[in-house]
């Protein structure tokens, strides 16, 4: 993630996103970890349970942090992967 500029991170995570992932852009200001990509298969029925919360969180508009703030990352039109596959 450090060779990627501020739009390709930002663009990573929308394509995530467009295709049936909870997913957030993790920063150092987060938290004690380097830039990366959290992400979570939405509807996963083998989703541990910490992840199903965060995968709540993600419609519910919050970032997925045990801090629940509100989702700062690109707003698309929330899909699993089955719906896009579908739309397709």
């Amino acid at each position: 993630m450090t060779g990627l500029t501020s739009t390709q991170r930002t663009a990573s995570v929308r394509r995530l996103r467009e295709v049936g992932f909870a997913a957030w852009l993790r920063t150092p200001s987060q938290g004690n970890w380097p830039y990366h990509i959290h992400a979570v298969a939405l509807a996963d029925t083998d989703l541990s349970t910490p992840a199903r919360n965060q995968a709540g969180d993600y419609y519910l508009g919050m970032n997925g942090l045990a801090n629940r703030g509100p989702d700062d990352g690109p707003q698309v039109t929330k899909v699993t992967w089955e719906e896009y596959q579908r739309a397709r």
